[in-house]
Parts: C-alpha cells; structure tokens; sequence
C-alpha cells in the first residue's frame, strides 16, 4: 500500500498510513517542516503539487525521491560552494520535542520489560538535529577543528582507515558548516587548511578500504581547499596520495604522470619531507614495473633529500604525516621487496630495510608496521627462506587483526601467494589458510 500510495504521489495516503502505525501528526509535521494544520489538510484530502514540497517531504521521511518519480542530482557549482556543501538533513532538520505522550508510554514499556515495536522505535528515530553554526567564529573553534582532526588522522595510522572513515566524514560536515561563518582572513586561511586536510583524510581512509572512486573525488577536494589559499604543501600531499590510489589500481603510469606533477608541487612548497616522500613513491612506481634502475635512484634521491636539509621544524611536515629517514627505510624495504619480485638478488637487501625498520619505535604507525612486517615475510619467501617468511607473516596477522584496512589485506594476500607456492611447507600452508580466513571475514 505504501509504495503505491508513493508511486501515485498520494502524501494524505502516506501521511494517513504513517499515522496508522502510531506515527502522531505532530512528528510528521516536526519531519516534514510542516505545520500541523497543513498535515491535517493532506490527511483530509488536500492534493500535494509543489516539486519544493514533495522534496522536503521525502528528505523529511527519508524516502528515496525516486520512489516519488523524482529525479534528483546536485547542482552543478562553482569550488566555493562545492566545499561548503552541507547534507540536506543538516540544513533542514530543526530540533523539537518528541510528543510527551508516546515517550512516556515507550518509557513505561521499557520499565516493565515490554518489547518496542516498530512504531515506539519510530518516535525515537527523529534526525539529529544540526548543532547551530556560529555566525562568526574565531581562533578557538579553528583550533578545536584541527585538533579533531590531527587526532582523527593518527587514528587512521594506528587502526586503519576502516576505524575513522565515518567519523571524517561528520566531522568533515561540521567543517563545511563553518565555512558559510564569517572570520577574519587569518582564520579563514587557518579554517581552509583544516577542511583540506579532513578532505584528504577522508579521501585517504576511503583508499585504503578500496573505494577508488570516492578517494580520487576527495583528494581532489582536498587539492581545491589548499588551492583557495594558495598552499602547495597540502597540494603536493594530495598529490602523493592520488598517485597512490592508481597504482593500488595498476595503474602505473598513470601514478608516474601525476607523481611528476606533485614534484613540482613539492619543490615550491620547499619541504625537504615532501620531497624526499613524492620520490620515494615514485620509487614504489617504477618498482612494480621492474624498472630497477630508475626505481633504486630515485630511493637515492629521497635519502639525499633528508639528509642534506637542515633539521629545520619549517621544513617539516605537520604530524603524523611527518617522513623521515625511518619511514623511508621502511618504504625502501618496500620497494625492494618489489624489485625481488622480478630479480630475487633484491630480496636480501629489502630484509635488511625492514629488519632496520622493525627495530625503530614508533607508537602511531601501527598501520605501516604491520604493512612492514608483511613486506618481509614477502621479501624472506622470495629470498628462499621460508621459516623466517612464516614466523614473519604470522606476526603481521596477528597485527592486522586490530586494524581496518584494506591495503593491510592486500598486503597479507601478496604473503599467501608466495606461501602457498610451497605446498609442502607446513608453516607455510597454515599461513596460507590463516590469511585466506581473516582475509574473508567482514572488515
């Protein structure tokens, strides 16, 4: 009945179902943006033509337009209003009280041990309500956004992007509610800054659980806040971040185009960090090629990099992005178990790396430790050293199992395909099923 009364565009049929199933006028009303007397009109016949109306009343209800035979599409806009976009919901719903009848009797029934039904639970499902935007705001609420936000992105590193994804994303919603504030200029820059980097994070964490889609969109939203104040720090980290994203997809040359294009970004932002990290990616990127030579000079350059700048916190990055000499570590290890892949030779070096790298501390990377790990468990497989391999594979299991990621997975599944080339190997086959196992659960 419901769906037919939507597909003929019947509100009073929807609004008299609704009310039928315990729904009170006063909460259509509160969901619609309606006055009550208007609700009772509709009930009573009164025919509902307006697109505007039919809209809101469908985001009110959280009815899919199309169910009305509503076509839907975000306007076309300009950067400025693309980044200070704020959902419908946050825009529309206003906070009202639950009608205090209906709440006392959910109440009474939950005292006494009775179950809820659908409707009881649908007295209690209203929208939140958006937190009132700040006509003007300043330092402080600046300060407190990036705080989040720093906070939000360690997370990322620690558990994964799987941990944080929805949690950028209201965040990031918040943030965009601030942009239509007023601020002085120096805030403003301040404000833009932060949106970049909730951007990026967004757009990082949606990578790294393999929505490629979602990623390239918001790492190029990230690139268009940094643009508005002129920033190619966080142009050149969105930049690396982008090129990351194809070639998780394979995409290799397209990686190198853009990795070309986010070294210009990092040279004029005159980050010695940058710089030594858009190299040490481009490395990874002539890596999964075979190209030995390039890949390995282009790991010079990012050391030479770090160790010729001055140790100067103005040519650093901000935390927790920060590269330094043991994160390229890490990353060369990386690239060289790659490189094995094509010529075994490699592979006691890329041991050597990330056994460098196992030994360094650090509490916030739990994320690329583990990635690490499984990188030597790779790299010990290719070497021909199969007990080592499984001890390390092992061990990065056991890591991923606090972390949600799907590049952590995907690095696990590159240590079964080397495990389970030895099917004679104990260790080496109950790896193989362990990860096939962990791999298939629900991240």
């Amino acid at each position: 009945m419901m769906r037919e009364a939507l597909r003929e565009r019947d509100v009073g049929a929807v609004f008299v179902l609704l009310r039928r199933h315990g729904i009170s006028q006063r909460r259509i009303s509160a969901l619609t943006g309606q006055a009550q007397s208007e609700v009772s009109e509709i009930c009573h016949g009164r025919q509902v033509m307006a697109y505007d109306v039919l809209a809101r009343i469908a985001d009110g209800l959280q009815i899919p337009r199309g169910l009305l035979g509503m076509a839907y599409s975000p306007d076309t806009v300009g950067t400025g209003a693309a980044l200070t976009a704020v959902p419908l919901a946050a825009r529309e719903v206003t906070d009202s009280m639950p009608d205090r009848r209906e709440f006392l009797g959910v109440l009474a029934k939950v005292a006494v041990g009775v179950g809820l039904t659908g409707a009881d639970l649908a007295i209690l499902s209203a929208p939140a309500s958006a937190t009132p935007t700040p006509a003007r705001i300043g330092a402080t609420e600046v300060t407190q956004l990036r705080e989040l936000t720093r906070v939000l992105w360690v997370q990322e590193k620690r558990l994964g992007g799987g941990a944080v994804r929805e949690g950028a994303l209201a965040q990031l919603g918040w943030a965009r509610q601030l942009l239509r504030s007023s601020y002085s200029d120096a805030t403003g820059r301040e404000l833009y800054a932060t949106v970049a980097d909730l951007y990026g994070l967004v757009g990082w964490s949606s990578h790294d659980m393999g929505l490629p889609g979602d990623a390239l969109r918001y790492l190029g939203l990230s690139m268009a806040a940094a643009s508005e104040i002129d920033d190619p720090m966080r142009s050149a980290i969105a930049i690396e971040q982008i090129s990351r994203v194809y070639l998780r997809q394979g995409d290799q040359a397209e990686a190198l185009k853009v990795l070309q294009l986010g070294q210009l970004a990092a040279d004029r932002s005159g980050i010695a960090e940058l710089q030594a990290l858009t190299a040490a990616t481009t490395a990874r990127a002539h890596a999964e090629t075979g190209q030995s030579r390039p890949a390995l000079d282009a790991l010079t350059t990012a050391r030479t990099v770090l160790e010729s700048s001055p140790t100067d916190p103005a040519g650093t990055l901000p935390e927790p992005h920060g590269f330094g000499l043991d994160v390229l570590t890490s990353d060369s290890g990386r690239v060289l178990t790659e490189l094995a892949r094509h010529d075994r030779a490699h592979a006691a070096t890329a041991i050597d790396a990330l056994t460098v790298y196992q030994g360094t501390s650090d509490a916030v990377r739990i994320k690329r430790r583990a990635v690490s790990i499984a990188h030597l468990s790779t790299a010990y497989f290719r070497a021909g050293h199969p007990d080592e391999a499984v001890t390390a594979g092992t061990r990065a299991l056991e890591l991923a199992a606090s972390i949600r990621s799907g590049r952590v997975a995907d690095h696990l599944e590159t240590v079964r395909g080397e495990a389970v080339r030895l099917p004679r190997h104990k260790g080496a086959v109950e790896l193989a099923h362990a990860i096939r196992a962990a791999n298939s659960r629900p991240s």
